[in-house]
Order: C-alpha cells, then sequence, then structure tokens
C-alpha cells in the first residue's frame, strides 16, 4: 500500500495566491481595482443586469460599499445600463424566440431588472401589437401550417403557447374556443 503524502501547505510553497477578492498580499491592487477588474470580466462575456453585477461581486467577498462604488463606475462609463438591456432582451424573447410577456416578464425580473423597467421595455418592444399577435407567430414558428382541428394538436399548441409564458387571453384568441368548433 502507497503512503499518501498530506496536503497541508508548507512555507515553502511559492506563489499561493489569495482567492479573488480577498485581502490577501497576492494582488498589488486595491479592493476597488480588483473589483471593477472582476465587474469587467463577467461584462465581458455578456451583458448583465446591475443587480447580476452586485451578486457576483459580493460572491466574491467584496465590501458593500465597494460594490456600490464598482456599480457608480460602471453606469458612469456606461458597462451597465438596466434600461437598454430589458430592451433588448424584451426584443429578443418577444420577437425573435416567440416568448410572452409573462416569461419575457418572469426572466427580467429574475436577473434583477426592477419592475418598472421591465414594463417600460415590454410596452416599448409591443407598442402597436397585440399579445395573440405574438402568440400566433410563436404558433406558426412551432407549428408551420399544420391543422389544429383535433383536440390532441390544440392542447399540445395551447400547452406549448402557454408554457412560453402567453397570456390565457391570447392563447384563447388565436385558438378559438372548444365550443365553436
Amino acid at each position: 500500500m502507497v503512503k499518501r503524502q498530506g496536503s497541508r501547505s508548507t512555507a515553502s510553497e511559492p506563489n499561493r495566491r489569495a482567492p479573488r477578492g480577498s485581502g490577501g498580499e497576492a494582488s498589488s491592487e486595491s479592493a476597488p481595482e480588483r473589483a471593477h477588474a472582476a465587474a469587467v470580466r463577467m461584462l465581458a462575456r455578456a451583458p448583465r443586469a446591475a443587480a447580476e453585477v452586485a451578486a457576483h461581486l459580493t460572491r466574491h467577498g467584496f465590501a458593500p460599499a465597494i460594490v456600490d462604488a464598482t456599480l457608480l463606475r460602471l453606469r458612469d462609463l456606461r458597462y451597465i445600463d438596466d434600461d437598454t438591456l430589458a430592451r433588448r432582451r424584451a426584443e429578443d424573447l418577444l420577437l425573435r424566440r416567440g416568448y410572452g410577456r409573462l416569461r419575457v416578464a418572469h426572466e427580467l425580473t429574475r436577473r434583477g431588472v426592477a419592475d418598472s423597467v421591465v414594463e417600460t421595455a415590454i410596452a416599448a418592444v409591443s407598442e402597436g401589437r397585440r399579445d395573440a399577435e405574438f402568440a400566433r407567430r410563436a404558433l406558426h414558428r412551432k407549428f408551420g401550417e399544420a391543422s389544429l382541428t383535433d383536440a390532441s394538436a390544440r392542447a399540445r399548441a395551447y400547452r406549448f403557447l402557454i408554457g412560453r409564458g402567453h397570456p390565457t387571453e391570447a392563447v384563447a384568441d388565436v385558438l378559438g374556443d372548444d365550443d365553436s368548433r
């Protein structure tokens, strides 16, 4: 049997790195500089809401004052803008992916965007369009010209539209009432 050596660190181990966001001696940068760098790295991958950046920095051990200062700096540099993020995301989900306004609102709220910003973004994207129009487009993209006359196909279409976050009124508008068929 082979005796396993312990994994304890010794004073002779060179280049031990301190965890990100900690106040260790491994970095010559100040905490605000490290927080800014961590936030920029996160934003380089994809646009994020201010709440997502704040949560990321907090998870990495930065003090609330440093997080607030970093968010302010990022807003000044226009690296984060919840209004623009919400409008672009609503446009993508509503127009390109076929989601309904309920799902879009859930997605944006989950990301930490304020309710008023979410409502404004959805209203801007859906201006002049009804919910039924979005539902009809999503249904057409999924099922094409397939007939939805039998109960099984209508149930599948109903589940699809509801699952995509379309309001029940819009789904009823698109699929019609069972009594009328």
